[in-house]
């Protein structure tokens, strides 16, 4: 990052190939599974680009990158008054590898479905830590909340997600 703020179109590149494709599946995640995940991609990377020189090199890009993602998200949805269509549509979440220990819960599909049944706040935490890796402290910079309750979110969102996953199961029994 510190090579794009000094102008090199090659880093700008390496970030790109980088963090696109989990910066992609986050957006589509946040948007329900709609297709303006591939054009807030490009504004998430058009904000980075236009706020580069704001960039503090003391910070992972990662985080930061995908905060924009989500601000963008936000703005998109202000923008254009649609929260409730953006989330009706949450069976169609994006696909996201299951973590080998996960295979205990459940299949990959009834995962994805117990996903879709969560919170949207309980889903984002849930996903940000264990789909993308991030850090609870990572995580409350991205969402403007507390460590503590991005920790509480993503736990949250985990024992709900066991609920609706031994209920998805008792219904296919």
């Amino acid at each position: 990052m510190i090579r794009y703020q000094g102008g090199s179109l090659e880093a700008f590149q390496e970030i790109y190939i980088q963090l696109a494709p989990g910066v992609r599946r986050y957006l589509k995640h946040l948007a329900g599974g709609s297709e303006i995940a591939d054009d807030l991609l490009q504004e998430t990377f058009l904000q980075m680009h236009r706020s580069r020189a704001a960039y503090n090199p003391k910070y992972a890009v990662k985080p930061w990158v995908f905060g924009l993602a989500r601000n963008v998200f936000l703005m998109h949805r202000r923008a254009a008054r649609q929260w409730a269509k953006v989330h009706e549509s949450r069976e169609d979440l994006p696909e996201f590898s299951v973590l080998p220990e996960a295979d205990r819960l459940g299949s990959k599909d009834e995962i994805r479905r117990g996903i879709a049944r969560l919170a949207s706040d309980q889903a984002e935490a849930l996903l940000l830590h264990h789909e993308w890796g991030f850090s609870f402290e990572e995580i409350a910079g991205m969402l403007g909340i507390s460590a503590a309750a991005a920790r509480a979110r993503a736990s949250r969102g985990m024992a709900d997600l066991r609920m609706a996953l031994k209920s998805i199961q008792r219904a296919r029994a």
